[in-house]
């Protein structure tokens, strides 16, 4: 993996869970996060009924490094890879637990998602990798639907952006709960990834 012009991944290549765990060695986005990073004091939805009602909560990630990589709770498919000789063999369904939900659910309204354009660049202009991924996020209550779209980004958790780390580290930390499940666990491994 190359990234120019600033920022080095690690010295060993992704493996199938795609890029390094850039949590370690520091606190990982959990759901604590009360709006006050490096950006500032941010008093996005301390009212929750802003963001939307739980009951009405939905959301989809898609994430691809190794493959293209999904999940989407209004229906539960949970799709490990599409990048394979049968793609049918790495779908299966995960229905969130409560304690899940609300998590995501939490760090989503503390993200504040609807102050992200609709197409995203979490990084500083000019970072680009080779291989790049790219992170989907659908957000959906019954106040709030918003897709962020971040495309061909570099392959890196990482970003001097505030904001832009807030981003990645929700998104990162909700690939995290999904790969934890024992659905995605009983999938088979990747065919293919990068050396």
């Amino acid at each position: 993996v190359a990234l120019l012009p600033v920022a080095k991944l690690s010295e060993t290549a992704p493996n199938s869970d795609c890029p390094p765990n850039v949590n370690e060695g520091r606190p990982a986005y959990n759901t604590a996060y009360n709006g006050q990073d490096n950006a500032g004091p941010d008093t996005t939805y301390r009212d929750r009924s802003q963001f939307g009602a739980l009951d009405s909560f939905s959301f989809s990630l898609t994430w691809e490094c190794n493959g293209i990589n999904s999940y989407d709770s209004k229906t539960g498919k949970l799709i490990k890879t599409t990048d394979t000789t049968h793609p049918a063999d790495y779908i299966t369904t995960h229905r969130l637990t409560k304690e899940e939900k609300q998590r995501i659910y939490d760090m989503l309204a503390g993200l504040h998602v609807t102050t992200y354009p609709d197409t995203y660049n979490p990084h500083k202009e000019g970072i680009v990798s080779s291989p790049s991924m790219t992170l989907i996020l659908t957000v959906r209550t019954n106040k709030v639907r918003k897709t962020v779209t971040a495309k061909n980004i570099a392959l890196l958790y990482e970003s001097d952006n505030p904001k832009g780390q807030r981003f990645l580290s929700v998104c990162k930390a909700i690939e995290e709960i999904l790969t934890a499940t024992e659905e995605w666990k009983a999938l088979p491994e990747e065919e293919f990834s990068y050396d």
